[in-house]
């Protein structure tokens, strides 16, 4: 019986998978590091009686990419992520932040946040499409959106419309019903970010 030396296979496999993987994360292209800026909302609505606006800030995060190329993000957005805490809503009174604060469940559910799905250019616009989860519902939304670069950084500035009611928050019903939240609600929010 031959006698083989097998020393040389049994090393050579192991170094030549680390090689490949080494060489693969080499070739990835890094990814950029993801920038937090504020931005600032206001909610607004009506009632039976009158309007109302509340005001509230989030984060947002974004990190470029390589994707469609936006106004002040040369080479795209890979990832955006928004982040509001629901208890920082500030009303013109306390009673009203306070119905605000049990219709959106604050206790149960602590944050809004949208995640970016997509977004299509047109000039110094884009239609952003996404997931905006409120009280524990996510649907898909779509709302045009001003970027406007600016030193930098870039103006964010937008609005969207929306029904409460499709994100499980009952319009507040006080007064012994006199006084009724219709569900559509408008959101317009501005803020700077730094690609």
């Amino acid at each position: 019986m031959a006698f083989v030396d097998m020393s040389f296979r049994t090393g050579f496999l192991p170094r030549l998978v680390i090689a490949i993987f080494a060489g693969l994360l080499i070739l990835q292209e890094p990814q950029a590091a993801a920038q937090s800026s504020t931005i600032n909302f206001t909610v607004s609505g009506t009632s039976t009686i009158r309007g109302w606006t509340c005001s509230v800030s989030g984060m947002v995060q974004v990190t470029p990419g390589s994707s469609e190329p936006a106004p002040g993000f040369a080479t795209g957005v890979h990832t955006a992520t928004l982040t509001v805490p629901v208890k920082t809503f500030e009303c013109p009174n306390d009673e009203m932040t306070a119905h605000l604060l049990e219709a959106m469940k604050a206790d149960q559910f602590a944050e809004i946040i949208f995640q970016l799905e997509g977004y299509e250019v047109s000039g110094q616009q884009v239609e952003a499409t996404g997931a905006l989860t409120i009280t524990g519902v996510t649907n898909p939304v779509s709302f045009p959106i001003s970027l406007t670069s600016s030193g930098d950084t870039v103006e964010i500035q937008g609005d969207l419309r929306l029904d409460m009611t499709t994100f499980g928050v009952e319009p507040p019903l006080v007064m012994l019903g006199l006084l009724q939240v219709r569900p559509q609600i408008r959101i317009e929010f501005n803020g700077f970010a730094s690609p």
